[in-house]
């Protein structure tokens, strides 16, 4: 992916593109409306035996079924009734194999502290505000250019992601990588799911 390892990438994902694969249709995140958190993930480092995420850290995250509900949420196969425990799966991974990598960059071990600098530079990352500023919307009958969704950026080169389903490609993915001061900075070309130069969808539904 072209990183340098003093690179973090800030994942967030369309949800609307991610739940039209059909057996996802139960989960509660498909009615999500923002793009949601996949996670922080430091660059080029080794995970080396982090201590897993214990239930007593969920019973001190604040607010965190919201949370889960609405921002940082579990795009996998789940239903009202199991949502919240496959989230907390969801989490743990998270945490497992980049949460405690990620101590050189945000300057703690402590879980929380990880979380909340994630949930931190999602919020002031706000991808649908961002992409609306420069006319790309959510829109069933109108397509993008993979420019047009880069130049959003001010000049920084986000990685923009899609999925093809059909004949069609959705934009599924945005990536915007920081520095080790947790700065934007431009990330390095390449990609295993990048979008084509053709037309993309950014679906409403």
């Amino acid at each position: 992916m072209g990183l340098t390892p003093t690179s973090i990438l800030l994942t967030q994902r369309w949800a609307k593109t991610e739940c039209k694969a059909s057996n996802l249709t139960d989960n509660p995140a498909c009615n999500s409306k923002q793009w949601t958190l996949h996670g922080l993930w430091p660059g080029n480092v080794k995970v080396i035996d982090p201590v897993p995420l214990s239930e007593d850290f969920f019973n001190t995250f604040e607010n965190y079924e919201n949370i889960m509900r609405t921002e940082w949420t579990f795009l996998g196969i789940a239903d009202q009734n199991t949502y919240i425990t496959e989230t907390k799966t969801f989490w743990k991974h998270e945490w497992t194999k980049h949460g405690y990598c990620a101590k050189d960059f945000i300057g703690s071990e402590d879980p929380k502290i990880y979380f909340q600098e994630a949930l931190r530079l999602y919020r002031r990352a706000n991808l649908l505000s961002i992409l609306a500023d420069n006319n790309v919307t959510p829109n069933d009958n109108a397509t993008y250019r993979t420019y047009q969704i880069i130049n959003a950026f001010d000049g920084l080169r986000p990685h923009v992601n899609c999925r093809k389903i059909g004949n069609k490609y959705y934009l599924s993915e945005i990536i915007i990588c920081l520095n080790q001061n947790l700065k934007p900075v431009n990330c390095g070309t390449g990609d295993t799911n990048v979008c084509p130069e053709g037309a993309i969808t950014y679906p409403e539904t």
